[in-house]
C-alpha cells in the first residue's frame, strides 16, 4: 500500500495542463463565437480561422472536462478511504462548495454587470442594485460561471459518498486490468447516453448553467475515476494502448475538420447539436470516441513523460485550481480592454490567450497569499 499512497506527479500535471486548455477555449469562444461566454468580440474571420476555432473548441470539448472528472474521481475515492465519510464530505463542502458559492455570489455579479455590461445593463442600475435584484431574483442560481465543474463535482461526491455509507468500500479488493474492450464499451455507454439527453437538452441549452448535453460523459468518467483508483489503472494501462488512442483520435480530428467544412457551406453546424438526426448521432459517437481516445492516451503519455515536478512546476500545478476560479473576469476584462484592436479573430485570440495565461498564475499568485482567499483555492 505504501506505493499507492505516493503522489502521482504526472495526474497533478495532467490536471494542470486542463486548466490552461480552460482559459485559452474561452479566449477562443470570445472571438469564435461558437460556444457561451460572458463576452464575445466579433471580429473580422475567414472560413479558415472558423474551422480552426470549431476544431479546436470541439475536440477541447470532447475530452478536457471528462478527464478533470476522471482525475477528480480517482483522487475522491482515495480521500474517502483516507479520511472516512464525514471528513470526506466536509472536505468536499469546502473545497468545493465554498469557492463555488464566492464565484456565483460576487465573481459573477461583477463580470455580468462591470466587466461584460451584458445588455447594457451598467447604464441601467448599479452594481448594487443589479447584486440585490440578482439575489432576490433567483438568477445566483445559475451563476456558478466555470464553476459549474465544482458544483457539479460536489454532487458527485455527494452522491458517491451517500453510496458509500449505504455500502462501504474496500481498499483491498482483487485489481482488474484494464482491457481494450473496456474502452469501446465507455465509447458506446457515452455516445448512446449523450444521443439521448440531446433529444431533449442539445449542445447549447443549459438547466442551472449547466450543459445537460455533456454529462453523461461526466458521470461516466467520475466512475471511471473511482474504477481506476480501485484497479490501479492510471498506473498500469499499458502504454502502447494509450498510442494507439491517440492515433485513433488524430484521425478523428482530421475528420471532423473535413465534415465541418462541408457543414460550413452547406445547412450548418446546427443538426449536429441533438434532436433525432444522423448528423447528432454522428456527433455524439465523434464525441465520445476522442473523449475516450484522447483522455486514455493522455493518461499513458502524461505517465511515461510527465512523471516529475520542481519548484516551478509545483508552483504552477498548486496554482491550478486559484486559475480555475479565478481567470473569468481576466480574460473578460481583457477581451473588452483589446475589443478596439484592429486585427483578425484568430490573432486576438492568441493575444488573449497569451495575455490572460500568465496574468491568471499571477493573479493566482496574489490569491493564494492573500488572507480569506487562500482558503477558498487551497491546492
Amino acid at each position: 500500500m505504501g506505493e499507492r499512497k505516493q503522489r502521482l506527479f504526472f495526474v497533478d500535471n495532467l490536471r494542470l495542463a486542463m486548466i490552461v486548455l480552460v482559459v485559452l477555449v474561452h479566449a477562443s469562444v470570445t472571438y469564435s463565437g461558437v460556444g457561451n461566454w460572458y463576452f464575445k468580440d466579433l471580429a473580422p474571420q475567414g472560413p479558415v480561422s472558423l474551422l480552426v476555432f470549431i476544431l479546436f473548441q470541439g475536440t477541447c470539448q470532447s475530452f478536457f472536462m471528462g478527464l478533470l472528472f476522471l482525475l477528480a474521481g480517482y483522487y475522491a475515492r482515495a480521500s474517502l478511504l483516507r479520511k472516512g465519510g464525514r471528513e470526506f464530505v466536509l472536505g468536499r463542502l469546502t473545497r468545493l462548495g465554498l469557492p463555488s458559492l464566492f464565484y456565483m455570489v460576487v465573481i459573477n455579479p461583477f463580470i455580468v454587470h462591470t466587466l461584460a455590461d451584458i445588455g447594457g445593463i451598467g447604464s441601467r442600475m448599479t452594481l448594487s442594485e443589479y447584486w440585490i435584484s440578482y439575489m432576490t431574483g433567483g438568477y445566483v442560481l445559475g451563476g456558478s460561471g466555470p464553476m459549474w465543474f465544482a458544483v457539479a463535482l460536489l454532487v458527485f461526491c455527494l452522491v458517491y459518498a451517500a453510496l458509500c455509507a449505504i455500502r462501504p468500500p474496500s481498499g483491498r479488493q482483487e485489481a482488474r486490468a484494464f482491457r481494450p474492450r473496456m474502452a469501446l464499451g465507455l465509447i458506446l455507454l457515452c455516445a448512446a447516453g449523450s444521443f439521448l439527453v440531446r433529444l431533449r437538452w442539445p449542445v447549447g441549452a443549459t438547466v442551472l448553467n449547466m450543459q445537460l448535453c455533456y454529462f453523461t460523459q461526466y458521470v461516466v468518467f467520475f466512475i471511471l475515476g473511482l474504477a481506476a483508483h480501485k484497479n490501479d489503472w492510471l498506473r498500469t494501462m499499458d502504454a502502447g494502448f494509450g498510442r494507439l488512442c491517440l492515433l485513433s483520435a488524430a484521425v478523428g480530428v482530421v475528420l471532423f475538420g473535413v465534415v465541418a467544412w462541408s457543414a460550413m457551406g452547406a445547412e450548418g453546424l446546427e443538426p449536429y447539436f441533438g434532436g433525432p438526426s444522423w448528423a447528432s448521432l454522428f456527433m455524439t459517437v465523434w464525441e465520445a470516441v476522442l473523449g475516450v481516445c484522447i483522455s486514455l492516451g493522455l493518461i499513458t503519455l502524461a505517465r511515461e513523460k510527465w512523471e516529475k515536478t520542481g519548484p516551478l512546476l509545483k508552483w504552477l500545478t498548486d496554482s491550478a485550481f486559484a486559475v480555475y476560479v479565478f481567470h473569468s473576469p481576466l480574460v473578460v476584462g481583457l477581451g473588452r480592454l483589446l475589443e478596439p484592436v484592429q486585427a483578425p479573430a484568430l490573432a486576438k485570440c492568441l493575444l488573449l490567450g497569451g495575455l490572460a495565461l500568465p496574468l491568471s498564475f499571477g493573479l493566482a499568485w496574489i490569491i493564494r497569499r492573500t488572507p480569506l482567499l487562500r482558503e477558498l483555492v487551497k491546492a
